[in-house]
């Protein structure tokens, strides 16, 4: 991993949000709608929270229409 790499997800882990999305998908899927209640949070700002920690990690799986 070069440098660029690691700078990119220490920032990605480097925020609150992030760190309670990880935490709570390290023990199962959750739909954002599940997120949004747990975190009583807005979908737009789960999503982008989402977005950016996917960025880092391109990892995902699809099922139907939802990833």
């Amino acid at each position: 991993m070069g440098l660029h790499d690691a700078t990119r997800q220490l920032k990605a882990l480097g925020d609150e949000t992030r760190l309670r999305l990880l935490h709570l998908l390290r023990r199962g899927e959750l739909a954002v709608g599940e997120l949004q209640e747990i975190l009583n949070m807005g979908q737009s700002r789960i999503s982008t929270q989402l977005t950016q920690l996917k960025e880092v990690r391109s990892e995902e799986r699809r099922v139907g229409k939802r990833v």
